[in-house]
């Protein structure tokens, strides 16, 4: 089993020479440790999807670092569902964007494994606001045409929630990091074109 060795200062192969008090010897050096397991808690989560939010539970060793931007597994109600970390909360009510888990009372996230996509249809003058409901991985590019409703939008620009504006043919995103496609009205559809309902 390979660990980290305090005297080699790099991961070594250690063979377990106690197992009731998890004493393990390192191959290299000869020096011992002891491996203790990590506790493991349980977090209050709250997972927002567009304006609804569900409370869940986040499981987590009480020593790792949790970092706004970090996508983790949170247990619901009805099953689980993948959240990015947008804030967390101590129980003073102070926020950070990381800190250890176990200094942590609530972990708030936003559900980035089926997000809502919003796009700004143009069509001349006039400006027509359109959702789709997709997985978070799903990519979106500039220059793609969408068939929207039997017409074709070709996507001229994607802003993301980070502030950065995408405008170069090619330029790809995933849903769960944009806030908004703008897509331009098409008489033909072109190449790399996708049905959305």
């Amino acid at each position: 089993m390979e660990i980290y060795c305090d005297v080699c200062k790099e991961q070594t192969e250690h063979e377990l020479i106690r197992a009731d008090k998890n004493l393990y010897r390192c191959k290299v050096c000869g020096s011992v440790v002891e491996l203790r397991e990590e506790k493991e808690i349980e977090l209050r989560a709250i997972i927002s999807s567009g304006a609804e939010s569900e409370k869940g539970k986040l499981k987590v060793k009480a020593d790792s670092i949790l970092e706004v931007g970090n996508e983790v597994v949170v247990e619901v109600e009805d099953g689980f569902k993948v959240g990015e970390i947008t804030s967390l909360e101590f129980k003073n009510g102070s926020r950070a964007e990381h800190a250890l888990a176990k200094d942590v009372s609530t972990v708030w996230l936003r559900d980035v494994g089926e997000v809502i996509v919003k796009i700004s249809l143009h069509k001349g003058a006039i400006t027509t606001p359109y959702k789709t409901l997709v997985s978070g991985d799903t990519e979106f590019e500039v220059g793609e045409v969408l068939e929207i409703n039997g017409k074709h939008f070709k996507i001229t620009r994607i802003k993301l929630i980070n502030g950065r504006l995408l405008k170069r043919e090619g330029d790809k995103a995933e849903a769960k990091e944009i806030r908004r496609v703008y897509a331009m009205y098409q008489y033909k559809g072109k190449r790399n074109k996708r049905r959305r309902r």
